[in-house]
């Protein structure tokens, strides 16, 4: 269920995406993956052999050694090394930057011309 506390951060952090450098994007993007892959448990702890079981220290090491504080930092987002909205807020950012991408694949699956579409949007991305 989504708190107005999730809500009010993931809004500020979309906002503040539009409103950065495509360089900065990237960075964001690394870091907000980097920290959930910890998060998810895809990787283990910096420094551990196994994963940390309780969810709110997992997220605070993840927020310091896996550059959850670099997200929340870059898109200003004032929290806390163990806030349990960030990986939702770090997920809704993953998914708008990557919305372009998907919108590509899924027309060259649905045409059948992936060539098409790529020289299409790349003819497009020349023009602008």
């Amino acid at each position: 269920m989504t708190t107005p506390t999730q809500t009010r951060q993931t809004r500020h952090a979309l906002t503040a995406l539009t409103h950065t450098t495509p360089g900065r994007r990237r960075i964001i993007q690394a870091a907000a993956d980097n920290y959930l892959s910890q998060i998810d448990r895809r990787r283990l702890p910096v420094g551990y052999n196994q994963p940390i079981l309780n969810d709110r220290a997992n997220h605070a090491d993840a927020y310091r050694m896996r550059q959850g504080d670099t997200f929340a930092r870059m898109l200003g987002i004032a929290c806390h090394p163990a806030d349990e909205h960030l990986p939702d807020t770090a997920r809704a950012v993953l998914a708008t930057i990557d919305a372009p991408v998907r919108e590509l694949t899924a027309a060259a699956y649905a045409s059948g011309q992936p060539v098409l579409i790529a020289v299409l949007w790349l003819a497009t991305a020349l023009a602008a």
